[in-house]
């Protein structure tokens, strides 16, 4: 049985909305952010919408399988 991972999902908008930018969160090796709990994952997308704060910027929490 294969263990669930979560990843966050970003999704940049430019303002004149022609410019989209999706991609995982990535740590400075390039490497996706991963947890195994869906809580960890949420509480750390929390943090990082904080400091974000920008309304051309999503998160979302996805399975990664």
């Amino acid at each position: 049985m294969q263990k669930k991972k979560y990843g966050i999902w970003k999704t940049r908008y430019a303002e004149n909305s022609r410019n989209i930018f999706e991609d995982w969160v990535r740590q400075k090796n390039g490497e996706p952010v991963l947890f195994s709990t869906e809580l960890g994952t949420l509480e750390y997308m929390h943090s990082m919408e904080m400091r974000t704060q920008s309304v051309f910027t999503e998160f979302e929490v996805r399975e990664v399988s």
